[in-house]
């Protein structure tokens, strides 16, 4: 559905669970404030009027541009919000309607809230490799090492530990979503790094991460100090907010993510972590080839792992990571 399409399902939606009038007016507003249109709606006699930026969905990623908005009477319309997501845009209080009638809208007196309305389903992407576990596994060695694909296909296969016969459909996969093109017989170039990026990480945070989690743990000293755990970066290292604090000396960490390819029982040995799983320790297994001799894992995922949570502080560490470390290097 383009815009407009899902502008009137979510309106006509809402009209069955609330009498109300409305007239939608296309504005000239500049695309790069993220704004539609103004959206004017009477119930009960009572008018509001909100300007609108109208998507298919949203992602977690995008979620820190619409939170930081700078209007007052905005609303969100959307033909499909996550539930985490209608969460935290109601404690941000930010105005939603969802194509199915759900709405959140508190402003200048009035409050409508409703969230019983079932979401209709929507199909995946069947039958792309790209975006499968290994697929993924294979995509996040494409975004540290972009000329990687344009080695053989051995060579990929070798770099990322995947079966030889993945390799092509895993390509394929990527032509097909446009996300990678075809220059020539041998030669390929990412389309757009950051549309790239941002599509690894809404499939990363739902199809792999929660593969890859090991055991919470935490620190067997209550007063420990995290930073003068000294791993053995070959197989064990920092991610999301510790990582975040180590690049950007922006983020005090709360929550502390591991990734390693030790055992629970070396972790607990080598680094005094004990098993807990009420711990402020997430330990998850590393699925790249970590060839960086630093004691977080890549910047991108340092930014991905802060951008998938619900804090803004981390939010915020992300967007510097992004901006100082990762655009320059597009």
């Amino acid at each position: 559905m383009n815009e407009v399409d899902i502008l009137n399902n979510a309106i006509h939606n809402l009209e069955k669970d609330i009498p109300l009038t409305w007239d939608w007016k296309t504005m000239d507003y500049n695309k790069d404030i993220g704004i539609d249109g103004e959206l004017d709606i009477m119930i009960n006699n009572q008018k509001i009027i909100m300007v609108v930026e109208v998507k298919k969905d949203v992602k977690n990623h995008q979620l820190f541009n619409i939170i930081n908005n700078k209007f007052q009477n905005f609303l969100l319309v959307a033909e499909k919000l996550y539930p985490k997501v209608k969460k935290e845009l109601r404690e941000n209080q930010v105005n939603y309607l969802e194509g199915n009638g759900n709405v959140y809208i508190n402003k200048g007196g009035l409050f409508l809230y409703i969230d019983t309305n079932k979401t209709a389903k929507t199909l995946k992407e069947k039958g792309n490799r790209a975006f499968t576990k290994t697929g993924l596994k294979v995509l996040f060695q494409f975004l540290l090492e972009p000329k990687l694909i344009n080695q053989t296909q051995r060579d990929i296969a070798e770099v990322t530990n995947v079966a030889l016969g993945n390799i092509p459909l895993i390509i394929n996969g990527l032509l097909e979503t446009n996300l990678i093109l075809k220059l020539n017989k041998n030669e390929y170039v990412i389309n757009n790094y950051e549309e790239l990026l941002n599509k690894w990480m809404a499939e990363y945070e739902q199809t792999l991460k929660p593969t890859l989690f090991k055991q919470r743990f935490r620190f067997q000293n209550k007063n420990q100090d995290w930073k003068t755990l000294e791993f053995n970066t070959d197989k064990t290292v920092w991610g999301g907010e510790p990582a975040g604090d180590i690049i950007t000396n922006h983020l005090r960490p709360e929550n502390f993510t591991v990734y390693t390819k030790e055992t629970n029982k070396d972790l607990m040995l080598n680094y005094r972590l004990l098993p807990d799983d009420e711990g402020d320790i997430w330990v998850y297994d590393m699925f790249w080839k970590n060839n960086i001799n630093t004691n977080t894992v890549p910047k991108q995922l340092v930014y991905i792992d802060l951008m998938i949570t619900n804090d803004k502080r981390c939010k915020e560490t992300a967007k510097i990571i992004f901006n100082e470390h990762i655009q320059p290097n597009i």
